[in-house]
């Protein structure tokens, strides 16, 4: 078993094909088989050299074809690791992350950072179509996909909605938890996109850098009779993460 194993990491000297292009057919490889799995970080470029007994510029060639079609990605003072792909919302979710994860084989889960009630800011009344300084209730939750932080995100109700105050939201589809409580239901979205730099609160929860590119979602959620619902900010890791639109012309 050690002699395949061995044989299957030898490099063939006088091959027509260049030595880092064997090279990164062989990471591929092993990636492809599970030997490195998504998240792992692989050998530095001198061990690898020494593994495959190979000159640096060798190594730092594969590795720059693995880094730049994103198979592999280059972390400044950690080293190199296997890309983990972004998932893809799934557009027959119904606008759940909950249902969008595990229509993806995905492991959804919620940590509930902070509940409070609020006196609202400008873009929340207007949102909500309430008066100024009216009291609002702020869910802030962080949405994980196999444990990963993807989406930092802000929910605001209004008053009549202090039912949230004492329902269990950890790990729970919001969604469904109002449907339960409401007699008209979510039916229909609409979403304002833009590109913002992260704070540090958010990078602390989203373990990213500061200023860091993130995807920034302002939605409204209405009901099936066109009132306002609920109004939140979600701020996503779209290399975790990409939100999908569908929409009919």
């Amino acid at each position: 078993m050690e002699e395949e194993q061995k044989k299957d990491k030898d490099l063939e000297v006088n091959s027509f094909i260049p030595l880092y292009q064997q090279l990164y057919d062989n990471i591929r490889k092993q990636i492809s088989a599970g030997i490195y799995k998504p998240g792992d970080k692989i050998p530095s470029e001198g061990d690898l050299g020494k593994e495959f007994n190979v000159s640096r510029i060798t190594v730092r060639n594969a590795l720059k074809q693995l880094v730049e079609e994103e198979i592999l990605c280059k972390k400044r003072g950690k080293g190199t690791y296997v890309t983990i792909p972004a998932r893809v919302e799934a557009l027959c979710a119904g606008n759940s992350f909950t249902n969008s994860c595990h229509s993806l084989n995905a492991k959804p889960s919620t940590k509930i950072i902070s509940t409070s009630i609020e006196k609202a800011k400008k873009a929340v009344c207007a949102a909500l179509n309430i008066e100024q300084d009216e009291k609002v209730i702020c869910i802030k939750r962080l949405r994980l996909i196999d444990d990963m932080p993807a989406i930092f995100e802000i929910d605001y109700f209004r008053m009549d909605y202090t039912f949230l105050l004492k329902e269990d939201l950890e790990d729970a589809s919001l969604m469904e938890t109002i449907s339960r409580n409401i007699t008209t239901q979510p039916k229909r979205v609409e979403d304002v996109f833009e590109v913002k730099y992260s704070k540090k609160e958010y990078s602390d929860y989203l373990k990213c850098p500061v200023n860091m590119p993130l995807l920034k979602v302002r939605q409204i959620v209405c009901t099936e009779n066109d009132e306002v619902l609920y109004y939140n900010v979600q701020y996503i890791r779209s290399d975790k993460y990409k939100y999908a639109v569908s929409a009919n012309i």
